[in-house]
């Protein structure tokens, strides 16, 4: 794949300047230049969430990733390996599969027939000359790698470790057991705004209480008195079921190093979990004992998010699609051996994070639209947006 390796994506001098503590200047949210260097410096350099493993349950299954402007297959080798390829034909670049997910023995080209395994590898090329290699036309590979049931893929030509980036994430993880869950549903909102409004949104909670009101009837927000005074009951009866208590994460990331963060908040009582009643939608995920322990927030990676209950998880990406574009993702996970209609209602179960979407969705649309205005100009970041300014400067030495 190509990379920009790590040549200076842009010209500092050419950037407008940041206060701390402030946003950024419209050009960020608006120029085409800029965007294009985020393409190269965070989703063609880092790790990002590309689906599942129940995603892909036998040899064969596939699904594809679309990021910025680059297309992904994602499958289930042969030999049960999960690789991931560019969805580009070796011999005039075709997109190979159009279909957004299936189960095949093969991947053949749509336009001239060139056959390749499911690892990758060129089967057939009808019509070559003498001494045509095929082992040199393999798929090109992008980097994939999992992490507690979770795909990710690099395009960099210099990808980190995965496990070593996410290790300290790994113990607050295992309670859940994600690699033994499943997708039980999946809804995808297409955001008319630049993607770092859109992250910027979920990564604070300033917005909660007047634009979230079936959210925060259920979280005690962390600005509130209320959530001082439930956090450490919340976090001794976490504690005492196995619960990881120890917050990761949340200092200033530096460059070259991802946010990633897992942090565990209350929920008012009775709530249970995060649904409009407050009781359980599904089972208990892995080795969940109890429904005592309240909500872990986590970050993995710039721009995938999560919200585990004792008994669903709720995964985020957000994907550009264009500079005032976004696809924002919305995975839940249940149990494996949860059944729908038996175990699950999925209305029940998707509830309060498709009501949360949708307004977050007008929310960050509407923050775009102000942001293209003449009158637009930077302003002052609250005390509950710490979380924004630390990303906005990972980002600036990303970029820069």
């Amino acid at each position: 794949m190509k990379s920009a390796g790590n040549a200076p994506l842009m010209e500092t001098a050419n950037l407008p300047a940041r206060r701390r503590g402030w946003t950024l200047d419209a050009e960020f949210y608006t120029s085409g230049a800029v965007y294009r260097a985020d393409l190269e410096a965070v989703f063609f350099r880092h790790w990002i969430y590309a689906g599942h493993l129940s995603q892909l349950p036998e040899n064969g299954c596939y699904f594809l990733v679309e990021l910025g402007g680059e297309s992904v297959i994602v499958a289930r080798a042969r030999d049960g390996e999960v690789r991931a390829f560019a969805n580009v034909c070796r011999h005039r670049g075709s997109r190979i599969c159009a279909e957004a997910s299936g189960k095949t023995g093969a991947f053949v080209c749509p336009y001239h027939g060139w056959t390749y395994e499911t690892d990758g590898r060129l089967r057939a090329a009808r019509g070559m000359p003498a001494g045509f290699d095929r082992a040199r036309h393999s798929l090109k590979a992008a980097r994939c790698e999992i992490f507690h049931g979770m795909i990710f893929i690099n395009l960099g030509a210099n990808a980190p470790d995965l496990q070593k980036e996410f290790a300290a994430l790994d113990e607050s993880f295992r309670i859940y057991d994600l690699a033994a869950a499943k997708v039980a549903w999946r809804e995808t909102y297409s955001v008319a705004a630049n993607w770092k409004l859109a992250v910027e949104n979920f990564m604070e909670c300033y917005h909660c209480a007047p634009a979230h009101a079936e959210y925060a009837k259920c979280h005690a927000l962390t600005s509130s008195a209320d959530c001082a005074e439930l956090r450490p009951a919340m976090l001794a009866e976490a504690k005492k079921l196995g619960y990881q208590t120890r917050t990761v994460g949340g200092a200033p990331p530096q460059k070259n190093a991802p946010p990633h963060y897992y942090a565990r908040h209350p929920l008012y009582a009775p709530f249970q979990t995060g649904s409009e009643d407050g009781r359980a939608v599904a089972p208990l995920l892995g080795a969940v004992p109890d429904y005592g322990g309240g909500v872990a927030d986590v970050q993995l990676g710039p721009v995938s998010f999560g919200l585990f209950y004792a008994d669903y998880a709720v995964l985020y990406r957000f994907t550009p699609r264009g500079v005032q574009q976004t696809d924002l993702e919305v995975v839940w996970l249940v149990s494996a051996a949860a059944e729908a209609g038996r175990d699950y209602d999925p209305e029940r179960l998707t509830w309060l994070w498709r009501a949360t979407s949708e307004a977050d969705k007008k929310i960050v649309a509407e923050n775009q639209k102000g942001v293209n205005s003449r009158f637009y100009e930077p302003g002052p970041l609250s005390e509950e947006e710490e979380f924004v300014d630390d990303f906005l400067r990972w980002y600036l030495a990303e970029i820069s």
